[in-house]
């Protein structure tokens, strides 16, 4: 249709958290450090190589579905067996979607998680809103009630953040359309936690 647009791998790669993480790393963009797994691992024998706390995740949904948090072994191996029964129950294709069954094992961040939200033309990100998230996002899991702007972070912290997500986007290849960005922000700076081309919600 001659319409501006994203590239399709820069598409793909905001929507599956593997593919994002590995381009966030190799621009040395703030992220949680992170391992992919199989469904059919043994997370038994995971658990014991994992450093705590740590946050699991399916690799292709969205709205913090399957998003469970792990202190210890044994609750790692319960967010584990829990996110693949969620994922059964989806019955997703593996045919379709080489990484639909597999789960992302990261670090936690600590500090307070905020949201972006802006639209990207020509590769130039405006900044709509910057959301606080006022619950406290500690875990287990992550369920979101309420997103308040204008944000309470100093204009400095607010500079950094636009930064890093200006950083993020460049890194996924994003040039055209919405941008919905999550971040943690603790005393080492902003960390991306995810980026979507779409809009919130």
């Amino acid at each position: 249709l001659s319409l501006p647009h994203n590239a399709p791998e820069a598409a793909e790669a905001a929507r599956n958290k593997r593919k994002m993480r590995e381009l966030l790393m190799a621009s040395d963009v703030p992220c949680p450090d992170f391992e992919v797994f199989e469904m059919s691992a043994d997370p038994v024998q995971i658990s014991n190589t994992i450093a705590y706390p740590c946050v699991l995740k399916p690799l292709l949904l969205s709205a913090s579905q399957g998003v469970i948090r792990a202190d210890t072994p044994a609750q790692f191996i319960a967010a584990f067996n829990r996110i693949c029964r969620i994922l059964q129950s989806l019955q997703l294709s593996p045919v379709a979607e080489p990484d639909a069954g597999k789960i992302l094992a990261e670090a936690f961040i600590t500090g307070t998680e905020i949201a972006i939200e802006g639209i990207i033309s020509q590769a130039n990100l405006r900044v709509l809103a910057v959301f606080d998230k006022p619950d406290p996002l500690d875990g287990p899991f992550f369920e979101e009630t309420i997103y308040v702007t204008p944000s309470r972070l100093s204009e400095d912290v607010l500079h950094d953040v636009v930064d890093v997500t200006e950083q993020a986007i460049r890194a996924i290849g994003l040039t055209e359309g919405p941008v919905h960005a999550e971040l943690r922000v603790n005393d080492e700076g902003p960390w991306i936690v995810e980026v979507a081309g779409r809009s919130i919600g």
